[in-house]
């Protein structure tokens, strides 16, 4: 019964290391639809985003540049999707498609050369201390960067519901 345990925890803490980068490119997409638009280019964004995250993190030898550089990447291709949405007779479908594939060819293209080296990490939290299971530690092992993101979401809640400009943005 204790391997189950042991199971479930690695399930439920690994699905916390992999949604981090989804969490952020869903709050993006909130925005987005509550301001009345539609984007499905979040794929490419995503992947655009995690590129120049890791290039500037390789050469600057600063994850936290990093972590900057991927939301201004990903912040700027947003705007672009929005900008050109904005345009007359602009479908925001075909166009959040074209950021997709513009977001993941741009990465690709660029992003050859950091496929072998690699790059500084964040320093994970550790929450599995109280276990005496490797395993489990190693499971709990959880990137600042989850709980930034769940503090996002609480703050993009309250925007959206006790600002003035937060209740102006739907359908602007």
């Amino acid at each position: 019964m204790e391997s189950l345990g042991t199971v479930l925890v690695a399930m439920i803490a690994g699905a916390l290391r992999v949604s981090t980068p989804f969490l952020f490119v869903s709050l993006g997409e909130c925005l987005t639809e509550r301001s009345g638009r539609i984007n499905l280019g979040n794929e490419g964004v995503l992947v655009l985003g995690a590129m120049v995250g890791y290039a500037t993190s390789y050469h600057t030898g600063s994850p936290w540049a990093g972590i900057a550089a991927a939301a201004i990447a990903g912040a700027l291709l947003g705007s672009i999707h929005g900008a050109i949405c904005s345009l007359a007779r602009v479908n925001d479908v075909a166009m959040g498609i074209a950021i997709m594939l513009a977001g993941t060819g741009i990465a690709f293209f660029f992003g050859k050369p950091y496929v072998q080296p690699t790059a500084p990490h964040l320093p994970n939290i550790p929450l599995g201390f109280w276990s005496n299971t490797p395993q489990v530690r190693s499971a709990l092992e959880v990137s600042p960067l989850f709980f930034a993101g769940v503090a996002a979401a609480v703050v993009l809640h309250w925007f959206f519901r006790a600002t003035r400009m937060g209740l102006r943005v739907h359908w602007a």
